[in-house]
């Protein structure tokens, strides 16, 4: 007896079928890998290329890569550049862990062409990017271009920064516009921030480092970070400059500071709103004004002081009541980091005086040292801080734990912050520190901070706790001015500044043990500050240099002859 099996298929309208079928063919083509296996650690990499490498005579109209796994399509798209760019835009083919380019025009006689897949790359298991720049070269002539060069991004994320290319054509030189022009050539630096460029035209070339966030292989101004080279490099046929190119990344800012309102809060306060931090700090009373519109004059003042909990925003103190009617305040020269300066329209000048006077008592808003802390540094200085104008009169008492008075010297920093300096405190010892908050007393209205003393107990820590940093600066520069910037190993962390002698000879004392990055620049326009340099109009960067090994400070120990190279 035979049996029969029997398959019924379900009777499905003609549209259904389609859908069916449509779904069959996008689960086909879908970027998928194998499922099963150990986890995926390793980055992609490129196996095989048609053409191969260095391939001379191409005449085809597509180039095939093959990657080791299967990669992000994006960010193939994101990473993948043609040199010298087609006139149309390729179209791209993918088969499993295979990407072919599929150029839509001829491509140029004789000319050697480009293909570099940077390390934006990742596989879709884990998003492992790739470990370096990849470069295929191949050429529709009978010979190659040679020309290579190298470089380094110093910054804390050096890895897949774009490094944009333009061959200097005559003329191009002083047109060259990075937020427009799109670059000749471009790698992307490796996770060391290395970068390489091989088979590029021999000639004139100016380079720029660009987090190019964006991914449109342009530069786009206040968005992306930017290096600005020394110089424009000359390159040749298998001979790299030297020596190697390298870029300090930084964000430009070329937004101009502004006032965002301005209120008299009392009689005798101002209170203007910034639009971001402003400089010099402390202000110049000399630079700004409070005017009377109606007598013409200007309002004398106190002082200038950032009050607590406010961003970006500054108290004007006046030494005679606000009149209360129309009033204009304007400033001279004041600038934020980038060194914009203030923008002043009319409509945000104007302000009306009040009569009301501030009735609440002076604040100590913030103390140094604090009650009950603990290893306080026995040679520093103690601090108060008030939130107004204060008459420069204190009554102040430092005792040790016998009872005996330590000698105290009162400086004001300012009307509002006054310093104690003390000779060395015993180490690992508790101190009382008094203060007779009546004799703290308001400037304007002679209120004082309290009625009664109030005192603290605190424990200094050890003296012997700092080491020293010491060392040169080595150019070829025998006149160059030289700031040298030391700073603990951590984010956040303070910097500290000195200038390096007429032998270019540095030190830096009382350095608290830790691990610390030390960096230095020539301070050619003498401003105080890194100039980082400007694409456009192009401006060269200062030279800089940058001790790459972390400083081990232990305490009371010298760290002495760290040489810093400072060179273009």
């Amino acid at each position: 007896m035979r049996i029969k099996a029997v398959l019924r298929i379900p009777s499905f309208s003609p549209r259904l079928w389609q859908a069916i079928a449509f779904l069959l063919l996008v689960g086909c083509a879908s970027q998928r890998p194998p499922e099963g296996g150990p986890k995926d650690t390793e980055p992609p990499v490129i196996l095989e290329s048609t053409p191969v490498n260095e391939s001379t005579r191409f005449d085809g109209q597509e180039v095939t890569l093959e990657f080791s796994e299967y990669v992000q399509r994006q960010t193939f798209l994101e990473a993948v550049h043609i040199s010298p760019l087609p006139a149309v835009e390729p179209e791209y083919e993918w088969s499993g862990s295979e990407v072919t380019i599929l150029f839509q025009d001829t491509l140029r006689a004789n000319r050697t062409y480009v293909i570099t897949v940077g390390t934006k790359v990742k596989d879709v298991n884990a998003g492992n990017a790739m470990a370096e720049t990849f470069h295929l070269a191949f050429s529709t002539g009978d010979s190659l271009d040679r020309g290579t060069f190298n470089g380094t991004i110093i910054d804390d994320e050096p890895s897949g920064v774009s490094v944009f290319a333009y061959l200097l054509e005559p003329g191009r030189a002083d047109t060259l516009n990075p937020t427009k022009d799109r670059p000749d050539y471009l790698v992307q630096s490796a996770d060391d921030g290395s970068f390489h460029f091989y088979n590029v035209t021999p000639g004139s070339y100016r380079v720029f480092a660009v987090r190019d966030k964006f991914n449109n292989v342009l530069y786009d101004v206040e968005a992306d970070a930017i290096g600005v080279p020394f110089t424009d490099i000359l390159v040749q046929d298998s001979i790299p400059p030297s020596p190697p190119l390298r870029f300090r990344l930084f964000t430009e800012d070329t937004t101009r500071p502004s006032i965002q309102r301005i209120d008299a809060l009392y009689s005798h306060r101002v209170r203007v709103k910034f639009n971001e931090t402003v400089y010099p700090q402390p202000f110049p009373l000399t630079w700004i004004h409070v005017t009377d519109s109606i007598s013409g004059e200007d309002l004398a003042l106190i002082d200038a002081m950032a009050p607590p909990g406010e961003n970006y925003a500054w108290d004007f103190f006046t030494v005679d009541p606000l009149p209360q009617r129309t009033l204009i305040f304007s400033a001279d020269s004041l600038r934020d980091a980038a060194f914009n300066t203030l923008a002043l329209p009319d409509s945000a000048l104007i302000f009306t005086g009040v009569s009301e006077p501030d009735t609440t008592r002076p604040v100590i808003r913030n103390r140094f040292p604090e009650a009950r802390a603990r290893k306080t540094e026995p040679d520093s200085n103690f601090v108060l801080l008030f939130d107004r104008p204060m008459s420069r009169t204190a009554a102040l008492r430092l005792e040790d734990s016998t009872g005996t008075d330590v000698p105290l010297q009162l400086i004001w920093v300012s009307s509002y912050e006054l310093q104690v300096s003390h000779p060395a405190l015993m180490d690992e010892a508790q101190y009382s520190f008094c203060t007779d908050l009546s004799s703290l007393r308001d400037s304007i209205s002679g209120r004082s901070v309290a009625d009664t003393t109030y005192c603290i107990t605190f424990t200094s820590g050890i003296l012997d706790r700092f080491g020293v940093v010491a060392g040169s600066v080595r150019s070829d520069d025998s006149t160059g001015q030289f700031v040298i910037q030391l700073r603990e190993a951590k984010k956040h962390a303070k910097t500290r500044k000195t200038r390096a002698d007429a032998k270019k000879e540095y030190r830096f004392d009382r350095v608290l043990e830790g691990h610390y990055l030390i960096d230095a620049y020539e301070d050619s326009n003498n401003s105080g500050r890194y100039d980082p340099g400007k694409a456009v109009p192009f401006s060269p960067p200062e030279p800089f240099g940058v001790q790459r090994d972390t400083l081990r400070v232990r305490a009371r120990w010298e760290t002495n002859g760290v040489i810093i190279p400072v060179q273009p």
